[in-house]
């Protein structure tokens, strides 16, 4: 089974990096919609296991929100403001969590994803002027060791 590999921080900038693609023909642009909607679902598991986290360490407000301080960072419980070792327990497992890799399984649209990774990789698409170089990497790579390495599977 072919799988794209990321890590949870790479997500948001990858499916940003989607956006700013435009692609020709129906099954290019399907594959990218694809792969968009699979970033999308992936981006909630991680807000749900980010929330689960948060609701540890976090106040929230009445409407159910984290409590901000007026810098626009989350306010700790008040069991928790001056406990650095729980601050720094909270702060690890959010970084793993960002740095947990995910993966996209690709059974159901293998063949719209590739042939959207071939208009890429042949320059046949148009960018946004927006499009960060950087995250553009992260697509590519990831596309690339699923039908690079995997050649001589078809």
């Amino acid at each position: 089974m072919k799988t794209i590999k990321l890590r949870n921080k790479d997500v948001v900038p990858v499916y940003t990096t989607l956006d700013k693609i435009t692609v020709e023909g129906h099954k290019q642009r399907r594959g990218k919609g694809r792969l968009q909607k699979a970033l999308k679902e992936k981006d909630k598991e991680y807000i749900e296991d980010l929330n689960a986290i948060r609701d540890n360490y976090f106040q929230k407000t009445e409407d159910g929100n984290y409590k901000q301080d007026n810098q626009g960072k989350v306010v700790w419980k008040d069991e928790f403001k001056d406990d650095k070792e729980a601050q720094k327990t909270a702060n690890d497992a959010i970084q793993d969590l960002l740095d947990e890799d995910i993966g996209i399984d690709l059974v159901e649209h293998e063949s719209k994803i590739k042939a959207f990774y071939n208009a890429v990789i042949n320059d046949e698409f148009k960018a946004d002027d927006g499009l960060k170089d950087e995250d553009f990497d992260t697509l590519i790579d990831a596309l690339e060791k699923v039908y690079d390495n995997n050649e001589e599977e078809k």
